[in-house]
């Protein structure tokens, strides 16, 4: 009995062995395919993870650029400010000094005048038009002109520093209306 099963047993040990291969076979090519897939899939992301780092980058060296534009600017503005504003205080110092001196003089027009002091005459008539509504010119005392033009003068700091703030203001911000 075992020769009359024996080839039919041996036929089915072949065929479970070839079959068993042949699942093998087709297990093994749809890994591979799976792998290739998945290698795919890998690259592919790899590709955008690299292009949105590319346009990150990028974003950032636009700022970065955009922030060295705006400090230049605003170091250049303040550089042209401070300048502008020492050459002031130097006009403001000389003439300050020149008027203290009095080689430099403020005359105001007037148009009443009545003379004081130990060289007034009691009575006596001014000098023509003074007194009558008529413009005349007086010169001021120095040391009152010296503070008239101190106010003048911390009047201009006051401007040069609103003029400060617009000159950084539109540095940083050029789309701001009034810069240029």
């Amino acid at each position: 009995m075992l020769k009359t099963i024996l080839p039919y047993l041996i036929a089915a040990l072949v065929g479970a062995a070839t079959g068993a291969e042949v699942v093998h076979l087709i297990a093994a090519r749809q890994l591979a395919a799976e792998q290739t897939a998945h290698a795919n899939d890998n690259a592919q992301h790899a590709s955008e993870i690299q292009a949105f780092s590319r346009a990150a980058l990028e974003g950032e060296q636009r700022a970065v650029d955009a922030h060295n534009l705006a400090a230049s600017a605003v170091a250049a503005a303040d550089a042209a400010i401070t300048q502008e504003k020492e050459a002031h205080e130097t006009d403001n110092r000389n003439y300050r000094s020149a008027l203290a001196a009095g080689t430099e003089r403020v005359r105001v027009a007037v148009r009443n005048c009545a003379a004081t002091g130990s060289n007034a005459v009691a009575g006596s008539p001014g000098a023509a038009g003074v007194g009558d509504g008529g413009a005349a010119v007086a010169d001021l005392d120095p040391a009152v002109a010296e503070r008239v033009f101190g106010v003048a003068g911390d009047d201009q700091h006051e401007i040069d520093k609103v003029k400060a703030l617009q000159a950084y203001v539109c540095a940083v911000r050029p789309k701001t209306p009034g810069c240029s």
